[in-house]
């Protein structure tokens, strides 16, 4: 399998741009700065999946590298995501940003919340309604029960 590419020794004739460090580099910059258009990214990505065997590197970084694009824009996003890469400690996948953790806790904390409470108001309700309709059935037996059964859990 060649997934690497084949090393150039110095007396070797000069590799084509898609084939040489540079040009792999290129293709690596362009990709983690995002700035490879989605139409490329899953046409590469259905030729990636067609070949299982090998890495058809040669022609993603033909087709990577014949794509347009802003040097100034890629410099920048490059520089970002290489910012992003080295506080993240490397290949990790990254977590949540602070900002959205403590939005999705607090949404978390509101959703029970909410559902406790509307839970509380259907047992009262339900409680209530029990109460009115059968009057013979009382709760408070069951307390009674508890009390007698485990005196050391319910001091009176």
């Amino acid at each position: 399998m060649s997934s690497q590419p084949p090393d150039f020794p110095a007396s070797a004739p000069v590799p084509e741009a898609h084939e040489s460090i540079e040009g792999i580099a290129g293709v690596s910059l362009r990709l983690l700065a995002g700035t490879v258009s989605r139409k490329t990214l899953d046409a590469l990505k259905r030729t990636v999946q067609a070949s299982p065997d090998e890495y058809p590197w040669r022609v993603v970084n033909q087709v990577v590298l014949a794509e347009p694009f802003d040097a100034q824009d890629l410099a920048q996003k490059g520089l970002r995501s290489q910012r992003d890469w080295i506080l993240r400690g490397g290949r990790e996948n990254p977590g949540k940003p602070l900002g959205l953790q403590a939005k999705t806790f607090l949404a978390k904390v509101v959703a029970q919340l909410l559902f406790g409470l509307l839970f509380a108001i259907v047992l009262v309700v339900l409680l209530l309604t029990i109460n009115h309709k059968w009057p013979e059935i009382n709760i408070y037996r069951v307390l009674e029960w508890v009390r007698s059964t485990f005196p050391q859990l319910l001091h009176k």
